[in-house]
């Protein structure tokens, strides 16, 4: 393995083998100096797969070839080369379902033990963002898990021991792989590059400063994770000939413990990253939370989407702080908001920085300079921040502010001010990029630097009487422009001109509306000439912003902290944009589930007043909910607004809501659509019983479940069969379960059960002036099932126009059925002792919660109610 320090050698060559000539001497005399202004501003294959389902727009390709893949990071496009080692080639869009991300280089590699519950480790390293990311799973034969982080980090390519991807027989890891993340390029590398001693001298040689002594610790014992990292740097070394200077990679180990993972399926159908109608629309929990103002901030956001965090102390009551003093005091929260829209995308110009390529040339001499540039623009925006901080007092906005500090970021600026000019600054037009570049490095530092740069500076004077002068002789308005790729040219109205000296005098003409583009043979020539002297300039100053390069690598542990800090302080501000604006409450962390008047998120900015608010509360006494109503009665909205708040209660947001309390989840699953996958061969039905036995297989009681009309895809009695049976099995493990159903006779049956309680959507109906009977939807969770005597669906048909004759015989229908269910019911004696029984359990689960209270006075009040409600409601069962 090799490490280095320094950059490549880049070849320079002499100025003759870059320009043709100087100003030849006929050309016409250069115009006196003038003061020069620089510019303006555990799966089974067959049972799971749909559970990790690709996406739709996914198309494998029928061809053996291997396309050429580029690397973004380089200074100048980089061709992936065509490997043997690539079992094939598949290179598509970012899954639909985790939302629009940005294009980045991630290089995988896999490995894991055999075994009954099988050990596998995972290296992510990011090119693009100059970031490694180790995780040790311990997974099962499913690689639920595994396969889970692989979607989430949606790699580039992934890296396998040759034992795995072997063509005879690969492993079921591999298999997994490339079925379920068919985004990502599977590759192999050589056994010899998984070695854990040379994975440590990595960490050692390439972690920052300052993180190798906890990195060490935290990877101790981590084999497979470290064995990794070994393979996936020599892989990237092998491949695409890229190493990285010394204590310049943010490396970190991440356990799979740590953060709450939300299955595909229910990020999807939740619409947690993305609307499910359309992917451009901000109709979904992302565009709801993103009022971020810097790249970095948005990644960091959707990095904590798709995996919140379940650390109480350590993560999310340090965020709950920092948002409620920045939303208390609106002076710092406004300030904040306005430093932070100064700064660039600077976590990819540092990785740019860091990175050690073999690139020679012009276009590496410039990007070389804009990053610089770039990179003081951003020291010289972070005391805005550091101000905007002053006031802060809580723990993370103090912390913030102390990365921020002069004491950082000063002795790095002046080191840059001692090679470039103090006013130089970035900018994004071309032309004034241009010129930027040009004079960015002091005057006095090369003799040869200022000279052609004296050249420079004539040449683009010149050009500017020049193209007045071309107005002047044709009697029209002429505008000089400039692009990358045509340097300088002439816009012209078309009202005035002659269309005769159009072809006599002006050439590459672009007819336009109102106007042409076109250049002079002359304005060509002279662009030649700018253009070599302006690589003159650019190499001569390269020999110049090299050195400072190699002293900036120095500095760049505390760069990418201060990056990350400001990253942070942007997600939590925008949290305090959306809170606000739409009265959001902070949350309790407790092991109750307690919402007051709580608001689905997306829909109550899109219905605003109109929204009816729900109450919620689920406890190990109220585990498992049943809720029932007629359609469109919202009872999809209700369960689905649970998760969607849990999510952002967990990322450390405020929720919409009067008053909020939720616990720790670990896990979030989801059922709910009812579509078919037609590339599986599998039925809507087909697709809901696999998703179920998902569920089924990973569900545990830190988990939460959102079901919506299990058993419909069958007939009626089979389904709800299998739904009961389904709800059984649920209770059983103790998880928080959202369930809504029509099947109004498993909800009765059920209902005896510990840990049930039943809700419904609360409507009524009323008579019309014609006699006939009005669905009208409250939208009000209320406790008990729905009164199916009234026959909501007949109602809402006959609403939707169908017509009285099949309304009659549909009535006389559901009236016989009733008749015929309420003669077969139990014995009113049995009924007594099952609401005995559950009166006995439920007082019991209350005495539990009762014994941890540490107030004697409550305590007494609060059991004499209990016994007062428990005397009641047994009388009540008497009575029955």
């Amino acid at each position: 393995m090799s490490f280095s320090s320094e950059p490549s050698p880049r070849t320079t060559g002499t100025v003759s083998s870059y320009f043709s000539s100087s100003i030849p001497p006929d050309s016409p005399s250069l115009p006196s100096q003038r003061s020069y202004s620089q510019a303006s501003q555990a799966y089974d294959e067959d049972e799971f797969e749909d559970h990790f389902e690709a996406p739709s727009n996914y198309s494998p390709s029928v061809s053996s070839s291997r396309p050429s893949v580029t690397l973004t990071t380089t200074s100048t496009a980089i061709s992936r080369p065509s490997t043997p080692s690539g079992r094939r080639s598949r290179r598509g869009a970012t899954p639909s379902i985790l939302g629009q991300s940005e294009s980045n280089d991630i290089i995988c590699a896999v490995s894991e033990s055999r075994g009954i519950t099988p050990t596998v480790g995972i290296a992510n390293v990011n090119l693009s963002l100059g970031e490694v990311t180790l995780s040790q799973i311990c997974d099962n034969q499913s690689y639920v898990k595994t396969i889970h982080k692989l979607q989430l980090a949606s790699p580039s390519r992934i890296v396998f021991m040759p034992s795995a991807c072997a063509p005879n027989r690969p492993s079921t890891l591999f298999s997994l792989v490339e079925k379920l993340v068919p985004e990502a390029e599977t590759a192999c590398h050589e056994r010899s590059a998984w070695s854990e001693s040379a994975g440590i001298e990595y960490m050692e040689h390439l972690a920052l400063d300052g993180d190798i002594g906890s990195l060490k610790v935290a990877t101790q014992g981590k084999y497979y994770a470290v064995c990794c990292l070994s393979a996936a740097m020599k892989y990237i070394d092998h491949q695409f000939d890229v190493t990285f200077s010394l204590q310049s990679l943010r490396i970190g180990y991440q356990p799979s413990e740590d953060t709450m993972m939300i299955a595909i399926p229910a990020m999807q159908s939740l619409e947690v990253m993305r609307n499910l109608m359309s992917a451009k629309s901000k109709e979904c929990l992302f565009g709801l939370l993103n009022h971020t103002l810097t790249p970095m901030g948005t990644r960091v956001l959707r990095n904590n989407m798709l995996q919140p965090s379940i650390d109480f102390n350590g993560v999310i009551r340090v965020r709950y702080d920092a948002l409620e003093e920045m939303v208390s005091r609106e002076e710092m929260f406004r300030e904040i908001r306005k430093a932070l829209k100064l700064f660039h995308d600077v976590e990819r110009t540092l990785t740019k920085l860091i990175t050690i390529r073999p690139a020679t040339g012009i276009s590496a001499a410039e990007e070389q300079i804009t990053h610089i540039l770039m990179i003081k623009s951003f020291l010289e925006s972070v005391p805005e921040i550091y101000q905007a901080l002053y006031p802060a007092e809580c723990n993370l906005l103090v912390k913030i502010r102390n990365l921020c500090c002069p004491e950082t970021t000063v002795p790095i600026l002046l080191m840059i001010k001692k090679v470039i000019e103090a006013d130089v600054t970035y900018m994004k037009s071309p032309l004034d990029l241009r010129n930027q570049r040009a004079f960015a490095v002091k005057s006095g530092i090369s003799g040869m630097l200022d000279v052609a740069r004296q050249t420079y500076k004539e040449l683009t004077e010149y050009i500017g009487q020049y193209s007045t002068g071309v107005g002047e002789e044709h009697r029209v308005a002429v505008a000089l422009k400039f692009d990358n790729r045509r340097m300088y040219w002439l816009r012209i109205p078309t009202a005035d001109l002659d269309l005769e000296s159009v072809s006599q005098h002006f050439i590459n003409v672009i007819w336009k509306k109102k106007h042409i583009e076109c250049q002079t043979l002359d304005l060509v020539k002279l662009n030649r000439r700018v253009a070599d002297t302006s690589n003159e300039v650019m190499l001569r100053s390269d020999e110049i912003i090299l050195k400072l390069v190699r002293d900036l690598r120095k500095e760049i542990s505390p760069l990418f902290r201060v990056c990350e800090s400001i990253a942070l302080l942007d997600m939590i501000a925008s949290f305090g944009q959306v809170t606000t604006t739409r009265d959001y409450v902070r949350p309790l962390i407790e092991e109750t589930l307690a919402l007051k008047s709580a608001r689905h998120p997306i829909l109550d900015k899109k219905m605003a007043s109109e929204y009816v608010p729900n109450d919620y509360y689920a406890t190990e006494q109220y585990r498992f909910h049943f809720v029932t109503g007629c359609n469109m009665s919202g009872k999809s909205t209700y369960i689905r607004s649970v998760a969607l708040l849990q999510i952002m209660a967990q990322i450390g947001c405020f929720v919409p809501a009067e008053f909020a309390a939720f616990p720790i989840i670990h896990n979030i699953f989801a059922r709910i659509s009812i579509q078919d996958s037609i590339e599986a061969n599998l039925s809507s039905f087909g697709v809901e019983m696999r998703e179920m036995a998902f569920i089924l297989k990973n569900v545990d009681s830190r988990s939460l479940a959102i079901i919506d009309e299990l058993g419909r895809g069958t007939s009626n009695r089979d389904g709800m069969a299998i739904a009961m049976a389904i709800s059984e099995a649920l209770i059983d493990t103790g998880a928080s379960i959202w369930f809504a159903t029509h099947f109004i006779e498993m909800v009765r049956v059920l209902a005896d059960r510990p840990g049930v309680l039943n809700l419904h959507l609360a409507s009524n109906t009323s008579i019309d002036e014609g006699g006939m009977p009005q669905l009208n939807m409250l939208y009000k969770a209320t406790a008990g099932t729905v009164d199916d005597e009234h026959h909501y669906g007949i109602v809402l048909a006959r609403a939707m126009g169908m017509p009285s004759s099949f309304i009659e015989v549909a009535e006389t229908v559901a009236n016989d059925l009733r008749r015929r269910r309420e003669s077969n019911q139990q014995n009113s004696e049995s009924h007594k002792e099952i609401h005995r029984q559950k009166l006995m359990l439920n007082l019991y689960e209350a005495l539990k919660q009762a014994a941890k209270s540490s107030n004697p006075e409550a305590l007494l009040g609060y059991l004499r109610r209990l016994r007062e409600d428990y005397l009641e409601r047994l009388q009540e069962i008497e009575e029955m």
